[in-house]
């Protein structure tokens, strides 16, 4: 049985709070808790660091200009990226890859171009593709599953030809906890040299990420699912796509020569990094990965391998409990409804016992419609859960089935 580590909680000052003190919360793939580590370093720099980058020749703003590098180059090193410069920071993985399909796709994708995305995705890995295709007169064509929630790849080879202009899908479902064998999806689209992105939103902090073992042309992630704040993200590109892209959008960092007639961009990373950014957040973000690092990924990943199993034995007690995605599962992600009982109703008074998960279409309602339901509740765990919060999920659960029947 997991049990939890209470040095660990003691990191993290939500958990730690008084206020917070009787919440269980079970709505980690939403957003995560940021430990002190991170909160710190935001603190720090608007309190005794506060100035621009890659601006001033003063000595603060050199200073924060090197911290903001040696983020990048912490992040590069993080992902397993070759070349500091593929890393773009962005406000978040749906900035990313709308980023994407605009600095890319615009470029690349014409009317007759075929772009292959799941029915599966994120709503944000869905309509950045599914608009560029409308104002492109490309075509969207949905990528084969079976009947495990996983890419066919079999299938996955019989549409792919010279049309197909890149791959769009997750690395880890937001509903299932399901991850995608990313590895041979990337091999079998190389072969007809097609480009893959990457939705790694779930990913980095339930396991380890290297984009040059998967050989990934493009991957994304936001800082709040990775302990870290909100408002930024990151955006892997392989250095031999540069050439390929065109800003994004315009101002000031990202130009060379401001000419109304002929501008000359800066190079990469900032040419797609336009306008003051969230410096704080990129800080934040370093923070939180040397937080995992000090911590250790493979002991993350034991403690939610751990957590994983001991919530689906519990779930097996639950009477008339259908659960979504059961098998290669890799997060602690419980996509589940309960017979004849509306999955709100759960949600609710889950939330009325202090109990936080969530239900709904999850922000992927393509899922919803695959599966043939209009919604479900989820359950999201981290590794600072523990057995007693999924004891207590559970024996709260019971009784609202016992009140609702």
């Amino acid at each position: 049985m997991y049990t939890d580590n209470k040095n660990i909680i003691k990191q993290f000052p939500y958990l730690q709070s008084v206020k917070n003190k009787d919440i269980v919360y079970f709505d980690n793939a939403a957003t995560t808790h940021k430990p002190n580590k991170v909160v710190d370093a935001i603190c720090e720099f608007y309190k005794s660091n506060n100035t621009n980058i890659h601006r001033s020749t003063h000595v603060q703003g050199a200073a924060i200009t090197q911290d903001y590098e040696d983020s990048r180059k912490c992040i590069a090193k993080f992902i397993g990226a070759k070349n500091n410069n593929e890393i773009i920071f962005t406000s978040g993985a749906t900035e990313s890859i709308n980023l994407l399909a605009n600095s890319y796709g615009r470029k690349n994708i014409q009317k007759g171009d075929v772009i292959l995305i799941s029915e599966i995705e994120h709503h944000s890995n869905m309509l950045p593709w599914t608009t560029l295709a409308k104002e492109t007169g490309a075509e969207i064509q949905i990528i084969p599953l079976n009947e495990e929630l996983m890419v066919d790849l079999s299938e996955l080879k019989l549409i792919l030809n010279n049309k197909v202009k890149i791959i769009a899908i997750h690395h880890i479902s937001n509903v299932t906890g399901i991850m995608q064998n990313i590895k041979s999806i990337i091999s079998i689209a190389h072969k007809f040299n097609i480009p893959v992105f990457v939705d790694g939103a779930q990913a980095p902090s339930h396991i380890k990420i290297d984009v040059n073992l998967l050989n990934c042309d493009f991957y994304c992630f936001s800082g709040h699912k990775l302990f870290g704040p909100t408002g930024v993200g990151v955006l892997f590109i392989k250095h031999k796509y540069f050439k390929q892209l065109t800003p994004y959008k315009t101002g000031g960092q990202m130009v060379v020569t401001a000419s109304i007639k002929k501008p000359k961009w800066a190079e990469m990373p900032l040419q797609l990094e336009a306008g003051t950014p969230n410096i704080a957040g990129v800080l934040g973000l370093r923070a939180a990965i040397e937080f995992i690092k000090e911590y250790g990924i493979n002991e993350i990943i034991k403690k939610e391998e751990e957590l994983n199993s001991y919530m689906e034995m519990q779930l097996k007690n639950i009477p008339k409990l259908i659960q979504y995605g059961k098998y290669n599962k890799t997060a602690p992600i419980f996509a589940f409804n309960i017979k004849n009982i509306h999955h709100y109703d759960i949600s609710t008074l889950l939330a009325q016992n202090n109990i936080l998960v969530r239900s709904g279409h999850l922000c992927n309602q393509g899922l919803m419609n695959h599966l043939k339901i209009d919604g479900c509740v989820r359950a999201s765990l981290a590794f600072y859960n523990n057995s007693n919060e999924i004891d207590k999920f559970i024996s709260v659960l019971k009784k609202i089935i016992s009140f609702l029947k």
